[in-house]
């Protein structure tokens, strides 16, 4: 539990200064070790990883680091019990004794660069926990010059007047692991804490908040800046790595306890299927409410829930094989025990093309598909169709082989008739899911459709055909926690005047941005389809840009059927009012020309459908561009669709 080990047990010799660091040990020892038979033995260990190991009385435990350069290092027991209980060998590379003796909260050492091994001996029954620090690092007030931080260095600075900057440079491991910055400073000192990643990634905390902000990581460089907001007196940044996480077997429960509600317990879990469903079980030792969520990173909630007092069941399709990592964490202040047992089920079906499925879904469950796709360039198009009276939510999404998150479409409007939509440049697999969250049990029908733009221009009637088609006549699916029959009674189809019927609306089906927050939650890919933000405010349903109030951003929408644009309409869920330009694609000229221009300024209002009066005339489009002036509104300005309105040409 890396918080607990970071708020409750770190040692403060390691924060203290560079005095205690250049202590020798000086103390005779009581306890000692003969040298190992084999110096390359030993599970590897990175400098500022956590190390531990649960220990009888007469186990060994071996743990080979590399270290960077010669000097201070620090190792510190970070465990509940008394570090007396343990003896600790401390040999080079050349089978050197650097130190032999009786482990205490902290061994300071002078060092040379290069490999060791440290062997501890139980001389009582112990939980061993430790890491190996170094007071090392540099940050500037140069962002073009910053400063060096390695993984387990410490930095110290007095009277901090103006943000600091640095590099930090994580060395490569094998397995994803959680790195934690520490900052910390006098009473009334406030920090705050920013970090960049190669990829576009972004983590923030402030101390008034948390003292750590922790991110997902297998090595590389991070931009960090750190902003005095108040006070300054002094500050200190110390980096730390928690290691693999512990394992859970399939089925098998597993103990353990919370510190606080601050604390979070991160677990390995082993997904053997891609469509396997993984149900992950917590309950409370004290009937307190549990927080689960999932990941195929360490810090991922792709998937939670939370128990409200009782005990909490997750259940999601895992995209792909592989391990996932489950954390668990308690709002109680005072912390709690828990158990936890995670399963993986079977896999889901798949869903074929162009043939309607029927199926059931639970009430306030879910059930899902694997979607194929096997040739490049395909439009994806996932329509469902259920009885009026119920609500139904659908949503489609692919994971990329590094497990991040891919292309992805989701829609929660009222009622159970849905659509989504992706473009798939490249084949994969996707997971299409129906959630019944708001349903009771119901019977549904889903279609999934593929092909290029031409091909789906005739998806309208398609979908009037998946509401038609007698669920006798289609493919069933199997059950999801079937509780009783529901009837679906098939939707009235109203025929439009002659003036509707001319007139098209549609939404856009696909998307590019300037930039974009991450590749998942709040890309471009979020604007595609009809809104699914469910009320204003900062939702990952929406486009967002990478940063805030910096520069000019573009979205471009692309729509299925050309038009002559009679209006758009930008669904603006979070600080609207940026709009300063729309565009369309002439697609007589191929050249984009503007259709409206105006001054962006706060508009006051939380949420707003923003349809200004387009000079379009004689134009043929499917194309819409908007540039936002993102500086004119403070804030993330969020797009969450666009709806482009005009006549058949």
């Amino acid at each position: 539990m890396l918080v607990t080990t970071l708020k409750r047990r770190l040692r403060p010799a390691l924060l203290a200064g560079v005095a205690l660091l250049v202590m020798l040990a000086a103390t005779p020892a009581r306890l000692a070790l003969a040298a190992p038979a084999n110096q390359d033995e030993g599970t590897p260990l990175l400098l500022g990883e956590f190390g531990s190991a649960a220990m009888s009385a007469g186990d060994r435990a071996d743990f080979a680091i590399t270290l960077p350069f010669d000097g201070a290092y620090l190792v510190i027991y970070t465990g509940d019990g008394d570090p007396a209980a343990l003896a600790l060998l401390v040999v080079d590379g050349e089978g050197n004794e650097a130190f032999n003796g009786t482990m205490e909260d902290e061994v300071p050492l002078e060092l040379a660069a290069g490999p060791y091994q440290l062997s501890f001996e139980a001389q009582s029954d112990v939980d061993l926990s430790f890491v190996v620090g170094t007071e090392s690092g540099s940050m500037t007030a140069d962002i073009f010059e910053p400063g060096e931080l390695i993984n387990g260095g410490s930095y110290y600075e007095e009277n901090v007047d103006a943000e600091r900057y640095a590099v930090l440079t994580i060395e490569p491991s094998s397995y994803p692991q959680k790195a934690v910055i520490l900052l910390q400073g006098d009473e009334g000192d406030v920090y705050e804490v920013e970090v960049f990643s190669e990829d576009g990634g972004y983590f923030w905390s402030s101390t008034d908040v948390s003292d750590i902000v922790s991110f997902p990581t297998t090595g590389g460089a991070y931009d960090v800046t750190v902003t005095p907001l108040e006070g300054g007196a002094s500050m200190r940044v110390t980096v730390f790595l928690s290691g693999p996480a512990p394992l859970l077997n399939p089925d098998e429960p597993m103990d353990g306890e919370l510190a606080d509600s601050e604390d979070v317990a991160t677990y390995q879990f082993t997904v053997n299927n891609a469509g396997a469903v993984v149900t992950v079980k917590a309950e409370s030792g004290n009937g307190n409410s549990v927080d689960l969520a999932a990941g195929l990173l360490p810090d991922d909630d792709t998937w939670s829930t939370y128990s409200f007092g009782e005990p909490a069941a997750l259940e999601f399709i895992a995209p792909i094989a592989g391990t996932y990592f489950i954390n668990i964490a308690t709002d109680n202040t005072d912390g709690d025990t828990y158990t936890i047992v995670a399963s993986e089920g079977d896999v889901v079906p798949s869903l074929p093309i162009n043939e309607p499925v029927v199926g059931k879904v639970a009430e306030g469950a879910a059930t899902g598909y694997l979607l194929e796709v096997t040739e490049p360039d395909e439009f994806v198009v996932v329509v469902l169709a259920g009885p009026d009276e119920e609500d139904l939510d659908l949503s489609i999404e692919r994971f990329e082989a590094d497990g991040s998150r891919g292309l992805s479409d989701s829609t929660y409007t009222a009622g159970s008739k849905e659509i989504v939509g992706v473009f798939s440049a490249e084949p994969g697999t996707f997971i299409v899911t129906i959630d019944a969250s708001y349903a009771s049990d119901t019977d549904y029908v889903v279609l999934a459709t593929l092909g290029s733009l031409e091909e789906l221009l005739s998806m309208p009637e398609d979908a009037a055909a998946v509401e038609e088609a007698p669920l006798e006549e289609a493919t069933p699916a199997p059950e999801s926690g079937k509780k009783g029959e529901t009837e679906v009674v098939p939707p009235e189809v109203a025929t439009p005047t002659p003036e509707e019927e001319a007139l098209i609306e549609q939404w856009a089906v696909a998307a590019v941005a300037s930039s974009e927050y991450t590749d998942g939650a709040w890309s471009a890919q979020q604007m595609v389809g009809e809104p699914d933000t469910p009320e204003a405010g900062d939702f990952e349903t929406a486009w967002a840009a990478a940063y805030a109030d910096t520069q000019l951003e573009t979205v471009t929408l692309t729509f299925a059927t050309a038009v002559v644009p009679t209006a758009v309409e930008i669904y603006e869920s979070y600080n609207p009012g940026a709009v300063a330009l729309i565009e369309v694609l002439d697609l007589n000229t191929d050249e984009w020309v503007a259709v409206w221009e105006g001054a962006a300024g706060p508009t006051g209002e939380e949420l707003a459908v923003f349809s200004p009066p387009l000079d379009a005339a004689g134009l043929v489009t499917d194309q819409v561009r908007i540039t936002l002036d993102e500086p004119a509104v403070e804030g993330w300005n969020e797009i969450d669709a666009v709806k482009l309105i005009g006549v058949a040409e």
